[in-house]
């Protein structure tokens, strides 16, 4: 059935959405907030540590294990042992293991410096930074 354009009860169909009214978008922002805050603190705490010249040595660089969340990239965990461990900063090579627990990590470190040991490969274990403001050796 048409209807003359100067018809009053014709009102074309808006959709609250694509309408642009205030209430409907205050809505719609409240909702995808709601949604995505369990999101935002899903991220859990893991741990990790990262090997250096981890393929043919010479010296196979194992950071301790560390805690980090499920957020961080690889990248960010390289810069962040980078910058921790100055023994890592000419390191082209580097790597990085994620794991549950500090037991896990832990027993990873073990063995891999088992197997380079057992590939003739020299293994430096890096202890974890100290503290700012502590003293690195004792009086």
């Amino acid at each position: 059935m048409a209807v003359a354009d100067g018809d009053p009860d014709h009102r074309p169909v808006r959709w609250a959405i694509f309408a642009g009214q205030p209430i409907a978008m205050r809505t719609l922002l409240l909702l995808t907030a709601l949604l995505a805050a369990p999101l935002v603190h899903a991220q859990n705490v893991i741990h990790a540590m990262a090997i250096g010249n981890w393929r043919n040595g010479p010296v196979v660089v194992l950071t301790p294990v560390f805690a980090t969340t499920e957020a961080a990239t690889t990248p960010q965990l390289i810069e962040r042992v980078k910058r921790e461990h100055p023994e890592l900063a000419a390191v082209t090579d580097i790597d990085v293991m994620r794991f549950a627990t500090v037991e896990e990590g832990e027993a990873q470190r073990a063995s891999l410096k088992a197997k380079y040991g057992m590939r003739k490969l020299e293994v430096l274990l890096l202890e974890p930074p100290a503290p700012v403001g502590m003293p690195t050796t004792k009086p």
